[in-house]
């Protein structure tokens, strides 16, 4: 009985997994066919000072990139929320613009050592070269070390292109 259990599971499982991949993939190709990337990645950056981070992007937008602080304020059960602005440049020498965005950051039990979510996620408002006159959305979320001035954040979304400009 405990064989047939195993066997019930493994199939159930494959069926689930081959849906869910092919789940993914119409999503992507019905993004690719109304000209939208789906992206991803890492951030890595340092704090220059209190209002200012420079760092780099892996993924699909690598490149470099700045995030500056243009207001703190308290958010909702112990969480501070930073208003930021985006600076961002290409590997291959693009920017890419956003809209100001809300970084929320979740105290941890760890001194200096917050989580952060971009909630509302960030939103792409065009650029120079390839990314001129895009729009998409970017979804992130890491980890912030205040005493060490470290931030290192995981993106994911996607970008949508005019036709021509890719």
């Amino acid at each position: 009985m405990r064989s047939t259990n195993k066997i019930a599971v493994f199939v159930v499982s494959v069926f689930l997994l081959a849906a869910a991949t092919g789940i993914g993939s119409r999503v992507a190709a019905d993004d690719r066919s109304s000209g939208c990337d789906p992206v991803g990645g890492g951030i890595l950056t340092n704090f220059l000072d209190s209002s200012e981070t420079l760092g780099t992007a892996t993924g699909d937008l690598a490149g470099g990139l700045g995030v500056v602080v243009l207001g703190v304020s308290p958010g909702a059960n112990g969480t501070t929320v930073y208003h930021v602005h985006h600076h961002w440049v290409t590997v291959s020498g693009d920017t890419i613009s956003f809209n100001d965005a809300y970084l929320t950051a979740f105290p941890t039990g760890d001194s200096g050592k917050v989580l952060a979510d971009y909630l509302n996620e960030v939103t792409i408002s065009g650029g120079t070269g390839r990314f001129a006159n895009a729009t998409g959305r970017l979804a992130a979320f890491g980890a912030v070390d205040l005493n060490k001035g470290l931030l290192t954040l995981r993106y994911q979304g996607k970008v949508c292109f005019q036709p021509g400009s890719d």
